[in-house]
């Protein structure tokens, strides 16, 4: 399979991003896709974020930071309020959450923050294939669907990464954790609106 298993346990952050009112995620690299017997592929719909690495000390949030300024084109720190604690802290296994890594014992202990994306212009994949930039109804909806999401189901929301020259997936499997369906599903309540709850 294409997961590399090598790292049994990493430590990382996740930002539970909104722009402009919408969920934004991310379609993982091609080297996490799976080519199915039928001959189509399946890509991986996720929240966008990663392992902690050296330069960011120890600290998930600037790990996610990074995360951010990777993966989506022209942000700065101060296009970005992030939670100054995370919103809760939870331990991904592989195994549990794609049903194509079934037998993976990879596990990832990641803290979830909650992301604003304070920038009026349409937002840009950057190392990633595609964003999904989706009105929380849409994310609700998908997440309420078992197995396989087909790509007519979030045609209309994806960003292509107008450098890479990539033929996205004509499936998607999601691995998002429930507590983030949970938060959207509570919005008014769960997400910080008052500005001490944020730090740039």
């Amino acid at each position: 399979m294409v997961i590399d298993n090598k790292y049994k346990e990493i430590h990382g952050s996740e930002g539970i991003v909104v722009h402009n009112g919408n969920v934004v995620l991310g379609l993982q690299k091609e080297k996490r896709w799976y080519h199915l017997l039928d001959h189509k592929k399946v890509g991986i719909i996720k929240t966008i974020g990663g392992a902690i690495e050296e330069e960011d000390k120890e600290s998930s949030r600037e790990a996610l930071k990074r995360e951010l300024q990777e993966e989506i084109k022209d942000l700065d720190s101060s296009s970005l309020r992030i939670t100054s604690k995370p919103i809760f802290h939870k331990s991904l296994k592989m195994g549990q959450m794609n049903r194509y890594e079934s037998k993976s014992d990879l596990q990832m202990n990641a803290d979830f923050y909650v992301v604003e994306i304070k920038k009026e212009d349409s937002l840009e994949p950057n190392d990633l294939p595609a964003i999904i930039e989706i009105p929380v109804e849409g994310f609700l909806s998908l997440m309420s669907k078992q197995g396989d999401i087909d790509f007519s189901d979030v045609r209309d929301y994806i960003i292509k990464n107008k450098d890479r020259d990539v033929e996205l997936p004509e499936r998607y499997t999601l691995m998002i954790p429930d507590e983030v369906r949970e938060l959207f599903i509570e919005l008014n309540r769960k997400i910080p609106s008052n500005k001490e709850e944020f730090e740039r």
